[in-house]
């Protein structure tokens, strides 16, 4: 093995596919607090994991584009577009969610594209 231990070797897929639907989930905490919590009626709690789970890939192509960036060595640069870019995504997805899943889908891959072009500059000129 490469020395790494299992959340070295494993750990990026986890939060590429939660991160979204995390950061969703607590704005909606945020938002509306515990007044209008769902978590006692375990319908309404399986029909939002069921919606959260149609939302997590869409967060992967701004984790692989961080991904990226880290594996060239500008790994201040990854974490800062993840969150700062993350950060936009997450009411983007929000809003984009009124529209339907591929709405969302494509609000996050617009807003991946600015970490894939860095990526593709540094790796050429960098």
């Amino acid at each position: 093995m490469d020395g790494r231990g299992w959340i070295g070797r494993h750990g990026f897929w986890p939060l590429a596919l939660l991160w979204l639907p995390a950061g969703i989930v607590a704005q909606a905490a945020v938002r509306f607090g515990s007044s209008h919590a769902v978590f006692g009626v375990p319908g309404e709690w399986i029909a939002a994991l069921g919606s959260l789970a149609a939302v997590a890939p869409c967060g992967v192509p701004l984790a692989l584009g961080c991904r990226r960036l880290w594996r060239l060595g500008y790994r201040r640069a990854a974490w800062a577009a993840g969150i700062g870019l993350g950060a936009v995504t997450v009411p983007v997805a929000v809003f984009a969610g009124l529209l339907g899943p591929l709405a969302i889908a494509a609000g996050a891959v617009v807003l991946s594209l600015p970490v894939w072009i860095a990526w593709r500059w540094l790796a050429r000129h960098g």
